[in-house]
């Protein structure tokens, strides 16, 4: 059984990097509405700051419900604990997987990845920042469901050929 996790720094930016976001954006809000009645243009920016508060909250709930930071892997299943604040376990067999999205699977470089078990009905999420990840990529896809494995491959090829372009 191989383990892949997270270096320290990689885990404490996953864990509290929304707070640190959150409170910068609040002390940049606060002089905004103080200064919104003299003018009223600064509504927009009041908006933005609104709207980067609540889609950085919401990316860090999701990686809060799904985000493992040490997955086990065999040949078979895949064991992700230690989640965020929480003592949790789930196991995710290979041949259950129906749906892997995201990063490197969606033909980008880099991102969060999203692998979904379709019997439980349970979703990890993991990032490219992993310890050895291509090698936990490379374990997944070829474990899995031979159309699936077709159709991811095909979004690698389109990144490794834009990568030989430039």
């Amino acid at each position: 059984m191989e383990k892949f996790d997270y270096p320290v720094l990689i885990r404490i930016l996953y864990s509290y990097g929304n707070i640190f976001i959150t409170l910068l954006m609040i002390m940049n809000l606060i002089p905004l509405v103080i200064s919104v009645d003299s003018n009223a243009i600064l509504i927009v920016p009041i908006v933005i700051t609104l709207l980067v508060i609540y889609f950085t909250n919401k990316f860090y709930f999701m990686l809060y419900k799904s985000f493992p930071f040490l997955i086990e892997a065999d040949d078979e299943k895949m064991i992700c604990t230690d989640f965020m604040f929480r003592k949790k376990e789930v196991v995710i067999y290979y041949k259950n997987i129906k749906s892997i999205e995201g990063g490197i699977f969606e033909g980008r470089l880099s991102g969060i990845m999203k692998v979904c078990d379709t019997e439980t009905g349970i979703c990890i999420a993991f990032s490219h920042r992993i310890k050895n990840s291509t090698k936990l990529i490379a374990l997944i896809l070829s474990r899995i469901d031979k159309k699936l494995y077709d159709e991811k491959i095909d979004a690698l090829q389109k990144i490794s050929s834009k990568l030989r372009k430039k």
